[in-house]
């Protein structure tokens, strides 16, 4: 993946790189098409393998869609550093299954889908709700999860529900952002409490939360965050340096301190662990 994209990268600056590519374009699309026939010249199927199982994610031939993968798949930017924290959660994982529900992921800005298929490796009796707003993107997620135990919603994740607009601020699909917008908007949001309402305490406990959202967090830590509190694990990638002078991280980090919670870092991403809830589980699972 990466030596493909490197390559196109380097044939691309200059005017012999680009003459030699185009050259061998239709030779290189012919060799797709013959060991890919169902998938669409302007799409790539990358195998890969992640947490010792077997995977493989459809994707556009673009920077953005190459740096996703390369971020959960060999940064694993997801993956908890090994130390006590991770293995308390790894327990807590099979404590939720012990008691006979599933944990339960939501994975607010799912993209392409590298984070659900990373997560369904990683912890994979999980049951996954996966939140993305851009059509486009949603397309290659719905196709890359179909096999997975995961809930797909075409929807972006506000602090009330509502609707939006999507913008691109010129970063490429990786980073599509949601603008509160009226009716009139085909596209909408939901607060965290309405996405859970189809998830029943009886089958699912909140496991992780991970939210890539674009800056779209900080009116979800302004507003009500009793639901954010019910997942003892966050994972946030913050936007302050994406969008300068609006403090979008400060309601994360006041929820986080008043909850008296515990912080990883992470690659890009903050993680957000709260032990006391663990512990409780444990208890109440063995008194």
């Amino acid at each position: 993946m990466n030596v493909q994209g490197e390559t196109v990268e380097v044939l691309n600056k200059t005017s012999l790189g680009r003459l030699i590519r185009s050259a061998a374009r239709p030779a290189v699309h012919l060799v797709r098409r013959v060991l890919h026939p169902r998938v669409p010249p302007q799409l790539q199927l990358t195998r890969l393998s992640c947490n010792g199982r077997r995977t493989a994610i459809l994707h556009r031939r673009t920077f953005a869609d190459y740096s996703v993968i390369r971020q959960c798949f060999e940064d694993r930017q997801y993956d908890l550093p090994r130390c006590a924290h991770c293995a308390m959660i790894d327990n807590f994982y099979e404590q939720i299954l012990a008691s006979g529900r599933q944990p339960l992921i939501v994975d607010c800005g799912s993209n392409i889908g590298a984070s659900v298929l990373w997560f369904a490796s990683r912890y994979p009796r999980a049951h996954v709700l996966a939140v993305e707003p851009a059509p486009d993107n949603f397309e290659l997620l719905r196709q890359n999860c179909e096999h997975l135990d995961v809930d797909l919603r075409l929807a972006g994740v506000a602090s009330e529900d509502g609707f939006a607009s999507i913008i691109d601020p010129g970063e490429g699909s990786l980073a599509y952002r949601t603008v509160p917008a009226g009716p009139e908007s085909s596209l909408q949001t939901f607060s965290l409490p309405t996405l859970l309402k189809s998830k029943s305490p009886l089958n699912f406990t909140p496991f992780l939360l991970k939210l890539d959202i674009e800056g779209a967090e900080k009116p979800l830590f302004d507003g009500d965050c009793s639901t954010i509190a019910t997942f003892p694990i966050i994972i946030m990638e913050p936007h302050d340096w994406f969008l300068p002078g609006q403090a979008t991280s400060l309601g994360f980090f006041r929820f986080h301190a008043q909850a008296r919670r515990e912080l990883l870092i992470q690659h890009e991403n903050i993680v957000s662990i709260d032990c006391a809830a663990v512990d409780a589980f444990r208890q109440r699972a063995h008194p």
